[in-house]
């Protein structure tokens, strides 16, 4: 009775803040976000998120109905993602699991959904500074309970905080990384650089704990990108390299086994089993490469095709055993682009990288009227953050952690300082 009465208070009292300001409800999708999943108590169980989303979208409707407050009038690149959620109700036809097929849809779902409520419900400056400072709170202490986990406890190998698992974890992590530094190089405030500055250690410092290769090599290559489009001081760019040298060199020569953790052999290990999801999602998807195996049905046909005794001798020339592989493959299929591939085929895959391209082309497109502007570094620090998930995506998938949610608030975020930007040249044009 009790856990029912504490639910229904906390429901409320987030009701009634999204009530009177919807775009705070933003806010609660980024805070739940690190405890995406279930929390089950007393045998029930609950999606933070779902709720959430949920209770946003009623109160959205309910206020266009009685106020004609209209919530969903800013469309910019959802028209786009249409084919690409029709490819996945088609090959929702072929469900073998309907619980399965529901989850997956519902993922899909999840992330224009939110990327569509940031880009109708923030409006202003003030409350993208407000969504901002959230992601990079949150972020904060996700990064801290993973470091002060880390140090206090002698059995855990790698950083993870409430994710579990430390490949999601640093790509949560690093999603936020570029955004840091965009803040810090947008700010005009000696005490806010300060905040962002111990932000941007702490998320550093967790990311490298977690020692997902992965995310080093997609950060890495953002934040190249990133320091290449901003506009920085060569000054600056040098004491960042410096404070990296140093940061790379104090634990490098610390105690932390990092040879462990980054030597040639256990990447080269590594490497080999990611690469073989390649031939085992061509052989799962070879007989329908139109519509693929059907969105959810990946984790019943992996454990069929494993089992086949024909399959596993005709990959004896293999180094991987049976062991190895079932480990690997058991849960994904290690990256985004694949496993949409086997689930959806060539058509869900080719309209997903159509929504994609649309994306960085209107990213790109927008840099030029954020030439003259005190964004601007703001605008490529998000650019960072949209481009590290999708190369991190590359050797992960991250939708199954929610932090695809969190990526779609920073692309819409992207979204809406440009047309808030052209909000205010159009008229200086005219």
């Amino acid at each position: 009775m009790s856990f029912w009465i504490c639910t229904i208070s906390i429901v409320c009292v987030i009701a009634g803040v999204i009530y009177y300001k919807p775009y705070l409800g933003i806010v609660f999708v980024i805070i739940s976000i690190p405890f995406e999943g279930n929390i089950i108590l007393d045998s029930i169980s609950i999606y933070p998120l779902e709720v959430i989303l949920a209770i946003i979208v009623f109160i959205c409707m309910v206020k266009f109905i009685v106020r004609g407050e209209n919530y969903f009038r800013n469309t910019k690149l959802v028209l786009y993602y249409l084919p690409f959620m029709f490819c996945i109700l088609l090959s929702a036809f072929k469900f073998m699991e309907f619980s399965l097929m529901v989850k997956e849809i519902i993922r899909w779902l999840e992330l224009i959904l939110v990327y569509f409520l940031t880009i109708n419900l923030i409006t202003d400056y003030k409350k993208t500074r407000v969504i901002l400072y959230s992601v990079v709170l949150t972020t904060s202490i996700v990064s801290l309970c993973g470091v002060i986990n880390y140090l206090s406890i002698d059995m855990v190998a790698r950083a993870s905080s409430f994710f579990g698992n430390p490949n999601p974890f640093a790509g949560y992590v690093g999603l936020v990384v570029p955004v840091l530094f965009g803040m810090m190089m947008t700010s005009t405030f000696y005490w806010e650089r300060i905040v962002l500055g111990t932000a941007a250690v702490f998320s550093i410092l967790a990311w490298f704990l977690a020692f997902s290769r992965s995310a080093i090599l997609s950060l890495v290559l953002t934040m190249i990108l990133v320091l290449f489009l901003a506009q920085v001081n060569k000054k600056i760019v040098i004491l960042v390299t410096i404070v990296f040298t140093i940061f790379a060199v104090t634990f490098l020569s610390s105690n932390l086994k990092i040879k462990d953790r980054v030597g040639l052999s256990l990447i080269r290990d590594n490497m080999e089993l990611r690469a073989m999801c390649y031939p085992i999602g061509y052989d799962l998807v070879k007989d329908d490469m139109i519509l693929g195996i059907g969105i959810g049905n990946y984790p019943l046909c992996i454990k069929e095709f494993i089992e086949r005794e024909s399959y596993s001798r005709r990959s004896s020339s293999m180094i991987i055993n049976i062991e190895a592989r079932n480990l690997t493959v058991q849960e994904h299929l290690h990256n985004l682009y694949l496993q949409l591939f086997v689930e959806t085929g060539l058509m869900g895959l080719c309209s997903f990288i159509f929504w994609l391209a649309c994306i960085i082309r209107y990213l790109m497109s927008a840099l030029k009227s954020f030439e003259n502007s005190r964004n601007y570094n703001l605008f490529v620090g998000l650019i960072g953050g949209v481009i590290v998930y999708l190369l991190n995506n590359l050797t992960d998938i991250l939708m199954v952690h929610g932090i695809h949610l969190q990526w779609g608030i920073i692309l819409g975020l992207a979204v809406v300082l440009t047309q808030l930007r052209e909000s205010e040249t159009c008229p200086k044009t005219v």
